[in-house]
């Protein structure tokens, strides 16, 4: 514990600013509730001397977007510069496997298996969109895949902008704020990666309130990027009203349709590093499966993945036949995945990011789910566990998230039930007033 401690003391400006970030989207969370009431006129006040507006009408997705760049660009250039992502051994190195897997592509090789990797080889779990962005990267070698997959992290805010309804600006915020934003898909390669789970996502939804059945086929053949997105995007067709066995067809058509030619071109070494091998991925979870995995008790059997499996299309079916709200849809599905998986990694979390166009209790539990998961990661396993061979920590980390994870999940499911609004574009969106108020609600709520 004590060599622990001292490494936590040792990166204090890593857990200095997980600490400041957290307080900080903690306070927007707090800002619409009971709680924040004591203090708004605070913050109003400073937000009035930062922009001389007591709200946040002057904010546009734009200077968010540049800030994330400003904080993208600097660890990208820091790894560059120190060596950061050269070869290592025991070790894969996300920047170098992408760039590998784009050169694959342009070789003839199969970017997906074997690739050549550091005098090795390296198999790189992610489909066809996300191979052709590898392949657009690697033409600019490793400053290349960084401004890619960079693209790709800070294309979550403006999506958000543009799917959070009229409350856009502080969903927005409060998603630039989450540590699943930043710093964790701005600050390394492998939480930008899996932000494409949360832009296909975004991007679905907010095309859905254009023409459904094409926001479908979109959703389906981009799922392909990392398939467990795949679920969300059926469950959310089931709110397209009479279209919705049109959409669900239309997302599986397209998922099989890239699924199939990828095949055709690269073969089975396709098929099992993309999908089976990430179906029996035990590497380590932070929910409770984790637990099991500590101590190796966690069978790799067919009949443990198939268990699995059903679980996931009865939570794909249930929602598709009872849910009505598309962002809650997405939301459920990406929660009770997250429930399933025995592989719920670190950089997986990023994933829910989609929960903040819920509503304002959904951000509350997405705040404490990135909190206890970033804690669990960085002390429960990478310092305890692994380092000290000390695992209790992150065994009681993985029953507090999964905790989390199972009071989120119901908490949208009762707000399904009740009919709550959510916060997503093309949904009924309401914003708060003080208790008591008779006066119509804004179109956008300060702040």
């Amino acid at each position: 514990m004590a060599v622990a401690l001292w490494s936590v003391l040792d990166n204090w400006d890593t857990w200095g600013v997980f600490l400041a970030l957290t307080a900080l989207n903690l306070v927007v969370v707090l800002y619409r509730t009971r709680w924040g009431r004591s203090w708004q006129p605070r913050v109003r006040r400073a937000l009035a001397r930062l922009s001389g507006r007591s709200d946040l009408a002057w904010l546009d997705w734009r200077l968010l977007v540049a800030v994330g760049a400003v904080w993208f660009g600097a660890f990208g250039a820091y790894g560059l510069l120190t060596g950061q992502f050269a070869c290592r051994a025991n070790s894969i190195n996300d920047p170098l496997g992408e760039l590998s897997s784009g050169r694959a592509f342009w070789a003839g090789l199969n970017p997906f298996a074997n690739v050549p990797y550091c005098g090795g080889t390296v198999n790189v779990p992610y489909g066809l969109p996300a191979l052709l962005l590898d392949a657009l990267g690697a033409l600019g070698g490793l400053p290349g895949i960084l401004v890619v997959w960079g693209a790709v992290a800070l294309s979550v805010i403006p999506l958000t902008w543009v799917a959070a309804g009229p409350d856009r600006r502080y969903v927005t915020v409060y998603v630039a704020t989450s540590v699943l934003c930043v710093p964790l898909i701005t600050s390394e390669l492998g939480g930008a990666t899996n932000a494409i789970v949360p832009v296909v996502l975004l991007a679905t939804i907010y095309l859905a309130t254009r023409d459904s059945v094409r926001a479908s086929a979109f959703g389906g053949i981009l799922a392909t990027a990392r398939f467990p997105s795949l679920f969300p995007v059926l469950a959310r067709t089931g709110t397209d009203g009479r279209r919705r066995f049109l959409g669900f067809g239309t997302a599986v058509a397209g998922f099989a349709l890239v699924t199939g030619a990828t095949y055709l071109v690269w073969g089975s070494g396709f098929l099992t590093t993309v999908f089976f091998d990430q179906f029996l991925r035990r590497s380590f979870s932070l929910n409770v499966y984790g637990i099991l995995l500590l101590h190796n008790a966690l069978p790799t059997s067919l009949a443990v993945t198939g268990v699995q499996a059903a679980l996931t299309l009865a939570l794909v079916v249930g929602v598709f036949v009872t849910v009505r709200s598309s962002a809650r849809a997405v939301a459920l599905t990406l929660v009770g995945v997250a429930l399933v998986t025995p592989f719920l990694s670190y950089n997986i979390l990023v994933w829910l990011l989609p929960v903040a166009l819920v509503g304002p209790r959904a951000r509350a539990w997405l705040w404490a789910i990135a909190t206890v998961g970033t804690v669990n990661y960085g002390l429960g396993y990478n310092l305890w566990a692994w380092s000290e061979g000390v695992v209790w920590p992150a065994e009681v980390l993985d029953v507090v998230l999964t905790a989390l994870l199972v009071g989120l999940f119901v908490d949208l499911w009762r707000s399904e039930r009740r009919g709550d609004p959510t916060d997503a574009v093309g949904e009924p969106a309401r914003a708060p007033r003080p208790v008591g108020s008779t006066a119509p609600r804004p179109a956008e709520a300060p702040a």
